[in-house]
């Protein structure tokens, strides 16, 4: 999945750049934003449910050549339209991390699922190393934003190819799965939505959209707030990005220990939120580039655990034939965050600069102290 991030990384910190080159406001250029996570809101249990039905192999196939047309479209661009077409086709099929975890899920036992997780995380996230620098020096160039979008569409197009000649067919893996053949073809979000078990998911969920949004309210402005901040060029923004990469990267790598150290993924949630809420306050109140870069390290590091955490802790309670299902719909907790994080991120923005982190940190703290009520209850039941 490097290279999937890899053409995911080279052309997501410039669309938003596009789209405000087309004359778009902030509040619009979230709205263009926000149409991906709308989309993925619905797509994304559907095509985790349909991954149980036929196989993780197939709907993997599906989801990368179809996210390589997405690219095609969008490096077509120039009109807001065909931007959001593309975005449109890429929220509908762009599923191909979320279909590789339920295929991990599948085949590791749960004692090695948070380091598995963890390394799988951490070899994605080598992608955004490399993809921001050189998509924002290619940025430069004439004609630089259709060059970068039909580099990243070859690069799922290659994907796509390994995946046909070595992944295996995932449904001898789900043979043994008692609902699979219950399960129905049309998938609705509502329909799954009744199926999952809000006694037993409801709370976990609710903290993942807090962890999420969190984080996304403050990204999904970053090239444009560093921009107004600190007037960084594409090319430093490519860096920045860039630099986030190597952090999660490392910190990825590290999970599994983590992990080991805990031994107690709701614990280690727990604190992985309380310094994500440091972090965002520390970005928020940065007055300069130097303090900015400093205060990502946590960031970084915070999101790499609790991405982690937050799998061990859902798929603990997932019967083996509900783990794709439950994964892509956990998959839409972050999508509802997506979707509303752009707008809430422009208006924010618009009234001050320091909005998204503000609206950032108290999500986070919101999130931190849920998953400090689960904590706490858990262990008296323990008692």
């Amino acid at each position: 999945m490097l290279r999937d991030l890899l053409g995911v990384s080279l052309i997501l910190p410039l669309i938003l750049p596009m789209v405000k080159s087309l004359g778009a406001s902030h509040f619009v250029a979230g709205g263009v934003t926000s149409i991906y996570g709308a989309i993925q809101l619905f797509s994304s249990p559907a095509m985790g449910r349909w991954s149980d039905i036929v196989g993780r192999r197939p709907v993997m196939l599906v989801c990368l050549v179809a996210t390589a047309i997405s690219y095609l479209v969008m490096g077509a661009s120039r009109s807001l339209f065909i931007i959001i077409l593309g975005r449109a086709i890429a929220g509908i099929f762009k599923h191909s991390q979320t279909i590789c975890r339920a295929l991990l899920a599948d085949i590791t036992s749960p004692e090695e699922r948070s380091q598995v997780f963890g390394t799988f995380n951490a070899a994605s996230s080598i992608g955004f190393i490399i993809g921001p620098m050189l998509g924002g020096h290619i940025s430069e160039f004439e004609d630089g934003f259709y060059i970068v979008c039909n580099l990243g569409a070859s690069f799922f197009l290659v994907n796509f190819v390994l995946c046909w000649l070595f992944i295996p067919d995932a449904r001898v893996v789900q043979l043994q799965s008692p609902r699979k053949s219950e399960s129905k073809g049309g998938s609705q979000l509502l329909a799954l939505m009744k199926d999952v078990d809000w006694k037993i998911f409801g709370d976990i969920f609710l903290i993942r959209f807090f962890l999420s949004f969190s984080s996304l309210v403050y990204r999904s402005n970053f090239s444009l707030l560093v921009a107004q901040n600190f007037g960084a060029s594409p090319r430093v923004i490519g860096y920045l990005i860039s630099f986030q990469g190597i952090i999660s990267a490392l910190a990825g790598f590290f999970t599994g220990q983590v992990s080991r150290f805990y031994r107690d993924p709701q614990q280690e949630l727990y604190h992985g939120s309380i310094l994500l809420t440091l972090a965002l306050i520390g970005l928020t109140a940065a007055p300069s580039l130097t303090l900015l870069l400093f205060c990502l390290i946590p960031l970084c590091i915070s999101t790499a655990i609790i991405r982690v955490s937050g799998s061990a802790v859902t798929i603990s309670r997932c019967q083996s034939s509900q783990i794709g299902s439950v994964t892509g719909f956990g998959q839409s907790i972050a999508s509802v965050a997506r979707m509303v994080t752009p707008l809430v991120a422009g208006m924010t923005q618009e009234m001050s600069v320091y909005g998204p982190g503000m609206i950032g940190a108290l999500s986070a703290g919101v999130g931190a102290a849920l998953t400090g009520n689960l904590h706490h209850n858990t262990r008296l039941k323990s008692e």
